[in-house]
């Protein structure tokens, strides 16, 4: 009898605890579980984001987007290259420039003129490893064409070498020549001139075309192209006797305005430093 009632009290017992149990076991399950869907469901929430939807930020007037793509590391490896700048024709305006700081309007000038933008080269240059030297002298206003500036250009490269040296100047040719729309943007074209009278004209020439078809590459249509100069009424040398890296620049023309060659300079940079680039690779 008394074992009846122990097995009858144990039954009882189980019978009243198996509830709480079986709770107790499935609740953190359970639990779990709902966890689980809650995590699942705030993945489902957050947004994919693809490299597309990044956006990039815009590049500024004075940076242009090849600047922004270029490995300022690769280029501090390499020595410096040294480039050689003056202008035969220092006098030569810009319409626009004159006007926005109340001047009268004309073509040529004592103080702005085309000068003012040794700063800018020096800058746009420096950004892509190329040191600048300006020409110099005691009477910088005594040179007045290309007979007068000759002994000067001619001791100043007989005292450094230089990998190439450009004579930089403004064409007289108006906005539809010298003007180049390129979306929301304008530039200043260039055109490219080589005197075809000295017995080694070709090497200036060849480095013209290089350099006119890295500018095409970079803005297509900046570059008007190369002009080779010859016969009445030129000069037909320009002083590129004196060396065979020597290029004449028309950069813009009489309406082109100080934000179009401050880009077109910033391009014309670009393209020395591809043509460098290329001379390396070679």
């Amino acid at each position: 009898m008394t074992n009846t009632l122990k097995k009858l009290t144990t039954i009882l017992l189980l019978l009243f605890l198996a509830p709480i149990i079986i709770a107790t076991v499935q609740t953190p399950l359970s639990m779990d579980a709902t966890m689980e869907k809650a995590v699942e469901k705030k993945k489902e929430d957050i947004p994919v984001v693809y490299a597309a939807q990044i956006e990039t930020p815009p590049v500024t007037e004075t940076e242009t987007e090849t600047e922004a793509e270029a490995d300022p590391v690769a280029e501090i490896l390499q020595p410096p290259r040294k480039a050689f700048v003056y202008f035969t024709h220092w006098q030569e305006a810009f319409k626009p420039i004159l006007a926005a700081s109340g001047e009268k309007i004309e073509i040529y000038h004592p103080e702005k003129n085309i000068t003012n933008f040794q700063e800018q080269i020096t800058a746009q240059f420096a950004f892509h490893n190329v040191e600048t030297d300006f020409l110099t002298s005691d009477n910088p206003h005594g040179t007045k064409d290309y007979h007068s500036v000759r002994p000067l250009v001619q001791k100043a490269l007989s005292q450094n070498n230089y990998d190439i040296v450009l004579d930089i100047h403004r064409d007289s040719a108006k906005a539809k020549v010298t003007t180049l729309k390129v979306g929301e943007e304008s530039y200043a074209k260039i055109m490219l001139v080589v005197g075809g009278e000295h017995a080694n004209y070709k090497w200036n020439e060849q480095l013209a075309n290089k350099l006119s078809e890295q500018m095409n590459t970079i803005v297509p249509g900046i570059s008007r192209g190369v002009f080779l100069k010859t016969g009445k009424g030129v000069d037909g040398v320009y002083n590129q006797d004196l060396n065979k890296n020597t290029i004449l620049i028309e950069l813009g023309g009489i309406d082109s305005t100080e934000v179009e060659l401050n880009r077109t300079i910033a391009i014309l940079a670009k393209a020395v430093s591809n043509v460098f680039d290329q001379q390396n690779a070679s």
